[in-house]
């Protein structure tokens, strides 16, 4: 079963990434949060997507997530998408046993050229961006 058909995409922060080749430099889970530095060749500039604070996240290389791929909205003009009808929300409700509701995360889900990252956060909990020279 095809458990991620009905997922739905919905861009992020509109403009605020470059539109050109993307990977992840660096990805670091620390007691200040989830913090996922990545680089874009051009213009030669590294964003800063921090999470404060994480339910889940993982990391997978796009090749791998090809089931998933056929129901993204292609080309992926963004870099950073919000997951309606999550499966991965669906399953960490399910293994919660009634202690996290859907309603209360969100699944942000970014794609470089060689990763796909999946995070889920608190609702209220909104990632911060920041950039480095």
């Amino acid at each position: 079963m095809d458990r991620t058909q009905h997922q739905s995409y919905k861009p992020w922060q509109i403009g605020a990434f470059p539109k050109k080749h993307s990977d992840v430099e660096l990805l670091k889970d620390s007691d200040d949060g989830l913090e996922i530095d990545l680089i874009f060749y051009e213009p030669n500039q590294t964003i800063t997507v921090k999470f404060a604070y994480t339910e889940v996240y993982r990391v997978i290389d796009e090749g791998r997530r090809l089931k998933q791929l056929q129901h993204l909205p292609l080309p992926m003009e963004e870099t950073v998408y919000m997951v309606s009808n999550s499966d991965i929300v669906q399953e960490l409700v399910d293994e919660s046993c009634g202690m996290l509701e859907t309603r209360d995360v969100l699944h942000y889900f970014i794609v470089t050229d060689n990763d796909c990252i999946d995070v889920i956060t608190k609702a209220d909990v909104k990632p911060q961006l920041g950039k480095k020279c």
